[in-house]
Order: structure tokens, then sequence, then C-alpha cells
């Protein structure tokens, strides 16, 4: 199998976080361009408490000592020191509308991408094991925390450490002894609220995994909405959910308590630093060993020292649930992927189709296919009967590659399916299957969704052929009408018909029907079983049934049990034989005696 060369853990966060940094690469012209714009930003910041105490010691010396102001000159100042904040603000909503439009367009969406390619590559095990609510928290939350974490990226590193450092070296140049008091509690906080922080990290990932189950269950709630009226399952649901919602409120609850009480740390060192600057300011000025100007600007750097604890502090608290979020989304993206193939060409003729010795089961613990050997003969049609659970569609799952089988061969015209890619297999196959699937859009767009390049003429045929057409012209909007998103404004039945239509449509060499009229009444079902017929006319087809009169005129049936085939033959020699395909026949004949 297709391997990645590291996985990510929930929990790694150095390593989470260089993952996120390369996957940022394709944005990182942008990025450049946010910080060179953020560090102007910065700079124009540190400039104004600057340019501030140099007015208000030329105000000072004008009231207390009389010196006569240069008006043109303070004035000049006065515009300078207006140009400076303008100028920053500007700098700081470009930023702000750079990266809002780069990461949201770009770096989420391309990860999204991204993920919807992933799991079209991952083995369909994955989807039959995963919850769809647990694919959609990870692609939709999960990815947005972490676009948020690129977002405030330069905020945290530009803005925060960069205007950190500035400071620092500005208050020291202005009176070293006062900016002890700035800087003495600032490791201490950091050190303490990266401890805080990092231990959040775990209840974190608790949360985000208990939420992607609250979408898994509310997902299922609304699918099967119906199911749950009619059993009357609303209590049991609901105390499902508040279940789920208590555990990830509790999670959130810790959490979140732990990265909050960061910035009350940070705030607290601020606040003494800030105190102990007022006296000292004070005392240093009344002494003038210091201006009074140099201890405003020196009150305004210790103001702004805040900004960047606060950011530097909120950083470390978030980067946690990003972690979280972000392992999460990197073990889906560093799952094992379906095998490669060697993209064997595909023999062109007859499908002479053979299971050689198969050997297959979900859980290893619990054999399912033993020793199966089947040989289809080219345009026979086989119909696949036996009891629920005796393995009929997981045949039809290995032929059409959904699984691998663990050893043995299915080969076609020669050549083992397991050589073949994947889409160039499954291009000879026209599935109709019990559970049908149809998507929102029009009754016409259902159909054509069989062949790309389908003309309105083959459409309606097809339609005909599959004894729709006749019902879709009831319709007030005819092929126009279009399919809600749930499929509840059409029958199951017509459902299954619109099915039917899109494999007529399809015309490909081998048929699979999986109870392909279950769902269709007595009437429509005699109705459609000689077109039926004439569309598996020349074709190799699998029959899958549980309704032994549709398959009386296979070719051969085969009765499957415990994985195994048990019997084989027409219709009439397995009824001779008397065995088990007799038995479930007559079964099935005294049950419609019974009913009628």
């Amino acid at each position: 199998m297709k391997k990645q060369d590291k996985r990510t853990e929930p929990g790694k966060g150095r390593t989470v976080l260089r993952r996120i940094l390369a996957d940022a690469k394709p944005i990182r012209g942008w990025l450049i361009l946010s910080a060179l714009v953020s560090a102007l930003s910065v700079a124009l910041v540190l400039a104004g408490p600057e340019l501030m105490g140099a007015l208000t010691n030329v105000l000072y010396a004008f009231w207390a000592e009389g010196t006569a102001i240069e008006m043109t000159s303070f004035l000049r100042q006065c515009l300078l020191l207006a140009g400076i904040y303008l100028l920053s603000s500007v700098c700081e909503l470009s930023t702000m509308y750079i990266m809002n439009n780069v990461v949201s367009r770009h770096f989420t969406c391309a990860m999204r991408i991204r993920i919807s390619d992933k799991i079209r590559r991952l083995p369909v095990r994955f989807v039959d094991e995963t919850p769809n609510g647990e694919v959609i928290s990870r692609m939709m939350n999960d990815v947005s925390v972490i676009g948020n974490t690129v977002h405030n990226f330069l905020n945290i590193t530009i803005s925060g450490f960069l205007k950190l450092i500035g400071i620092i070296a500005i208050v020291f140049f202005i009176q070293p002894v006062m900016a002890l008091a700035v800087v003495i509690f600032v490791p201490l906080s950091l050190v303490l609220s990266a401890r805080i922080a990092g231990r959040s990290e775990k209840y974190f990932a608790d949360y985000r995994k208990t939420t992607g189950e609250i979408y898994a269950l509310n997902e299922e709630d609304y699918t099967g909405f119906d199911t749950v009226k009619a059993f009357h399952l609303e209590p049991r649901q609901n105390a499902r959910q508040a279940e789920l919602c208590s555990r990830a409120r509790a999670q959130a609850e810790q959490g979140y308590y732990l990265s909050g009480i960061v910035q009350p740390i940070v705030g607290m060192t601020n606040n003494i630093a800030y105190i102990l600057i007022c006296i000292l300011g004070g005392y240093l000025a009344i002494s003038g060993a210091l201006r009074v100007g140099d201890v405003v600007a020196f009150i305004l750097y210790a103001k702004l020292f805040a900004g960047p604890l606060e950011s530097i502090a909120s950083g470390l608290s978030t980067m946690q649930h990003t972690f979280a979020s972000a392992g999460r989304v990197y073990e889906l993206l560093d799952r094992e992927e379906m095998d490669s193939t060697e993209n064997a060409p595909l023999v062109q003729g007859e499908d002479r189709i053979s299971f050689d010795h198969v050997y297959f089961s979900y859980d290893p613990a619990h054999p399912l296919i033993e020793d199966l050997c089947i040989d289809v003969a080219p345009g026979q049609k086989v119909a696949i009967v036996g009891p629920t659970g005796g393995g009929k569609t997981t045949i039809v799952n290995l032929l059409m590659r959904f699984y691998d089988v663990d050893s043995g061969a299915i080969t076609i015209t020669g050549v083992d399916t397991r050589t073949m890619d994947r889409a160039a297999l499954r291009s000879r196959f026209s599935m109709v299957l019990q559970d049908t699937w149809l998507f929102s859009g029009s009754i016409y767009e259902n159909i054509a969704y069989g062949k790309r390049d389908a003309t309105r003429e083959e459409v309606l045929e097809a339609a005909r052929r599959a004894h729709i057409d006749f019902f879709i012209d009831t319709l007030p909007d005819g092929y126009d009408t279009v399919i809600n998103e749930e499929s509840t404004n059409i029958s199951s039945g017509q459902k299954q018909l619109l099915t039917i239509a899109r494999a007529y449509l399809a015309n490909r060499s081998i048929l699979i029907l999986d109870e392909a009229t279950s769902n269709v009444d007595t009437r429509t079902e005699l109705l459609i079983q000689h077109t039926m017929d004439d569309l598996m006319r020349g074709r190799t087809s699998f029959v899958i049934a549980h309704r032994l009169s549709t398959i009386v005129d296979a070719d051969v049936i085969l009765v499957v049990d415990n994985g195994r085939i048990v019997e084989q033959g027409t219709h009439a020699q397995l009824l001779a034989k008397n065995g088990f395909y007799a038995n479930l026949y007559n079964s099935q004949f005294e049950h419609a005696e019974e009913s009628a």
C-alpha cells in the first residue's frame, strides 16, 4: 500500500506546527507580503510613543520653564504623529485583508480539496467504518481551526514577538532601571502560560473527537428521521445527544478554563510592572534624573507591552486547540491508501470472469469467503442467491474491487483485476443496487449521470426502456422536475426505476443487479422484466436476488451459504436436486400462496 513518510498523532505539537507551515508554502508569497506590511505597522507603532514623548517635553518646557514653542515645527510633529498612527491602522487593515482572502480562499479551500481527494483514494472499508458526520467535522470545523491559526500566526510572530523585542530594546535605552520593572516578570509569565496551555491540549483533542460524534449522530437522526419517528426513538436519541453534549461541554470547560487563565496571568504581571513603572517614573522625574516626556513615552511603551504579551499568550492557548484539530486532520490525510496498480491494459473482447480459489474476510477473526471458484462464460446471466449474510454482495464488492481478495485471484479475460486501474475496471460495469442513490438535481440529470456525453434522445430512450417515462410525463415539470435532497418527493419504486434507467443509459458490457426490482410492485416488475432480459442479452450479468421467481431463466444459479457455493446449476437442475435451493424456492412459493 501507499504509505506516508511520517504520521502525525494528536499531541505532537511541534510536528503538527511544522506540517501546518509546510502546507502553507503555496501562499508563502502572500504571507511574506503580509509579514512585511505587519513589520512596517510594528515599526510605526514603536515610533509613536517616542514622538509623543518629544512633544510632551516641548509642552512641559513651555508650561514649567516658559520656553517658547516653535509652532511650525510643533505642528509638523503633530501631523507626523497623526500620520504614523493613521498609516499603522492602514497597514493593520491591509494585513487583515490579505490574510482573510488568502487563507480563506486558498489555504483552507486547498486543504478541504486535499481531504476530499484523499477520501476518494481511501479504501471502501474506511467509508464503511467511518460515520459521515465524523468526516464532515474534520473537513469543516477542524480545517477552519487550522486556517484561523495560519491567519493569526503572523500576528503572534511579527506583531507579537517583534513588537515585544522592539519595546524591550527601546525601554532599556531610555532607562535601564525602569526597564527591569517591565521585563522582570516576562519569562515567568510566559513559562507559566506555556505550561498551563500545554495541559489543555488533551481536553481539546477529546472535545474535537466528541464533536465529530455529535455531527455523526445529527446526520444519522436527520437521514433516518422517518424511522426515528416510526419507532418512537426520540427519547433514546435525545438521551444520546444530551450525553454527548454533556461530555463535550465538560471537555470544553476544562480545555478553555486552562487556556483561559493564561491571559489573566499575563495581565496580572503587566499590571504589576505598570505600577512599578509609575512609581519609579514619578520618582525619577521629580529627582530630575528623567524628563517628563521620557516618562510619558516609557508609560506608553509599557502599555504597548501588554498587547504583544496578550497576543503571545492568546496564541499559546489557541495553539493547543489547533494541535488537537490538526492532529485529527493529518490522521485522516496520513491514512494508507488503496493499493496502487500496474495499470494493466484492459483486454478487449468477450468478458470471461473467473474466481480462482478466492478467500476474503472483512475481519480476519471471522472468515467469510473461503475457496470460492466461479467460471462465468461471456454473455451468461449468473444469479447469486442464498441467505442474508451468506456473502452474495461481498462477491460483487470483490468483483468491482471495492475490496481486494485476501488470496486467490479474480480475472477478466485472463487478466487479474488487481493489476487493473480501478477506474478503467469499473468502466466496464453498470450497477443497479438495492440502496438507491440520487443527488439533488433534476430527473433528467439523474438519468444522464450514467453517461457523461449522453444526448437528450438517449436519456429519453433509457427512461422509456425502464418504463419510467409514463410517470415522468405526469409531473408538472416533466424531466426538469427537481428531486429534493432526501429524494422524498418521489417513491422508493420510482427511485429504483430511475437508477435502472441510468444503467440502461450507461450501456456497459457487464451488468450487476443487486435486488434491482426489490422496491418495485409486482405489476411494474412484470412490465420491466422483459426489458431487463433485453438489456442483459449479450452481456455478462450478475443478479443478486432474494425473490427467486425473478431469476428462474438464469443461465446458472450460484447458491451461496457462509461464503461457499453449496449448489450451482439451472433452475430446473437445482429443483431436481431437491436440496438447499429447492428448499429456499419452495418456502417462498408456499409463503406466496399463504399471502394470496
